[in-house]
């Protein structure tokens, strides 16, 4: 089983000018703090720091903040650093893996740096996808704007996959390798390739029937008239397509003009950055003679605020720099995408222009159908018919495969013990949790329960607690931090909320990291706690100068190196 930790995060808002720091104990963490005194900014940073984007938004936050998680997967360290969508991971020497603002360029990282191999097929069941982030943190992060209902709500963009909630939940806990989802994934691909080549082969037989009925074997083979119905049919595409390439014409001058507009300011942010580095170096320069006025000749000193501006405003170039170069990448994609539509259409228009005016000679359509005779067009079709059945045969012998992959992978015996523990710790946790027995026999893995009023959030909290201690059995495939996010929901009372926080505290697997996030004093044993005590400002200015020093070095390399891979496109 592999074990993801989390170690330390830092904050830092260069608008505020303040910073935070928080270490995590390998075990059970405790964040207290009454409400609107950064609990829930502060899980949230961890997990959009990994791509991971939960339900909700937060009030007085600066967008712009960056934040460096350091994790360990398998005791191997990385450091993942996010500031308004772009992304880098390092390793543990600080070392950069990857810099980008492409989500799918980041899901495919964090999934190479932790083994995580799970794929879908998307709603159109078109093509395979791998997962990301909020998959894998899905089933440990239980959150108030969107966990503790009956629905799967923790993270936002799930949807675009096809049913991923039981997938990621049998993945988890063991009832199917990572082995039998890419397996179902290309097996929905296949049916969809049958499904067209059975349907092209129905198209052809109706073909083939109503050519017979119109072109016997002897005799004229076509009426000459169809001829100048084809042409007309060819002339008013010819028209079309003249339409097509004069929109997509001033659609790639546009673009074209944009990213022009959008390289020259580029060009003159940098060499704005580059006279402040110049500046900067001058005013850091301690042995250099005092700023003379050219007018009055009096002298001035440097002193700190004139560097901390430099500073500010470098910064503050550097970011727009950053968003430029993702306008313009965004733009040159665009002009990209219009040249190779306007290339098709090119392609097209000489096409039928080459068709049209070998029509308008002295050859004949009705000669050329007679010189061929019908022996060929049928011939011609049959050849068709044979293609059509091979790939046919051919997809239907993967598809058995595929069949009998997913059946050896997925073992009922397996599945039936791991649903069995399932079903136990559900029960379980109902009774440490103060509620009533309730039939589970048939009750399966994505099976959320929907109690309305107090007992709700304890059966969801059950819930969540079979799970992860399912997931921490011999058949379970990772090790994932859980996070609780304010456990006292829907008004629980003086005798309920004990026994949330007592389940939550002693009941919950030893083993696994835990991170809770609560109101209240508790007498509960946690090893480690964070108190946050002052409202809308969970960031600090005695956390700046540390946390500065660690992440603003980071940043900058994030940049070059977005900055470079742009200039090699």
């Amino acid at each position: 089983m592999k074990s993801l930790r989390f170690e330390n995060i830092w904050l830092l808002s260069h608008r505020d000018k303040k910073a935070r720091h928080v270490s995590f104990h390998p075990k059970k963490n405790l964040l207290r703090g009454r409400n609107h005194t950064g609990k829930t900014s502060l899980i949230r940073s961890i997990f959009e720091t990994l791509g991971a984007k939960p339900q909700g938004k937060l009030e007085s936050w600066d967008e712009n903040t960056a934040s460096l998680l350091e994790f360990s997967v398998d005791g191997c360290h990385f450091f993942a650093l996010h500031q308004n969508g772009r992304r880098a991971l390092f390793n543990a020497n600080r070392e950069m893996i990857v810099a980008t603002s492409k989500f799918g360029e980041w899901s495919q990282a964090f999934c190479n740096v932790t083994d995580f191999n799970l794929v879908f097929t998307d709603k159109k069941e078109s093509a395979i996808q791998p997962a990301d982030p909020a998959c894998f943190f899905l089933p440990f992060y239980v959150n108030q704007d969107g966990s503790w209902q009956s629905e799967w709500n923790t993270f936002g963009g799930l949807k675009r996959f096809s049913s991923p909630w039981s997938a990621i939940l049998e993945y988890f806990t063991g009832v199917c390798p990572p082995e039998y989802y890419r397996a179902k994934a290309e097996r929905a691909q296949e049916s969809k390739a049958l499904e067209e080549s059975r349907r092209e082969y129905k198209l052809l037989e109706r073909t083939i029937e109503r050519f017979s009925r119109t072109l016997p074997l002897s005799g004229p083979k076509l009426n000459p008239e169809n001829f100048a119905n084809e042409i007309a049919l060819l002339t008013k595409e010819v028209t079309e397509l003249n339409e097509r390439q004069e929109i997509l014409r001033s659609a790639a001058v546009k673009e074209q003009d944009l990213l022009s507009s959008l390289e020259q300011q580029i060009r003159l942010a940098d060499e704005a950055l580059a006279a402040y580095d110049h500046d900067a170096k001058y005013l850091r320069a301690g042995n250099s003679e005092p700023l003379i006025c050219p007018t009055c000749n009096a002298e001035h000193t440097k002193s700190f605020l004139d560097l901390l501006n430099f500073a500010e405003d470098a910064r503050v170039l550097r970011e727009l720099a950053g968003r430029l170069r993702d306008d313009a990448s965004e733009v040159r994609y665009r002009c990209s995408t219009a040249s190779a539509k306007l290339s098709t259409v090119n392609e097209n228009y000489k096409r039928i222009s080459v068709l049209l005016d070998t029509r308008k000679g002295a050859l004949k359509f009705e000669d050329v159908v007679g010189s061929l005779g019908a022996e060929s067009a049928f011939a011609a079709f049959e050849a068709e018919r044979q293609l059509l059945q091979e790939a046919i045969d051919k997809t239907l012998g993967v598809i058995d495969s595929l069949d009998e992959k997913m059946k050896l992978l997925r073992a009922p015996k397996r599945t039936r013990a791991i649903l069995e523990d399932f079903r136990s710790h559900y029960m379980t946790g109902r009774v440490a949790l103060q509620l009533p027995p309730v039939d589970v026999s048939k009750m399966k893995l994505a099976g959320r329960p929907d109690l309305s009023g107090s007992g709700g959030p304890r059966s969801i909290l059950a819930y969540y607690a079979a799970l992860w201690q399912t997931c921490q059995g011999a058949m379970g495939t990772f090790d994932v931090p859980v996070v609780i996010d304010s456990p006292n929901q829907q008004a629980q009372d003086d005798f309920n909320l004990p026994a949330v926080l007592q389940f939550i505290a002693k009941d919950l697997p030893d083993g696994m990291q835990l991170i809770v996030g609560l109101e209240t004093e508790t007498d509960f044993p946690f090893d480690r706690e964070i108190h946050l005590d002052v409202k809308y400002s969970m960031l600090r200015e005695d956390h700046w100068a540390e946390t500065e020093r660690i992440v603003e070095p980071l940043l900058e390399k994030m940049y070059v190196m977005m900055e470079s891979d742009v200039a090699e496109v």
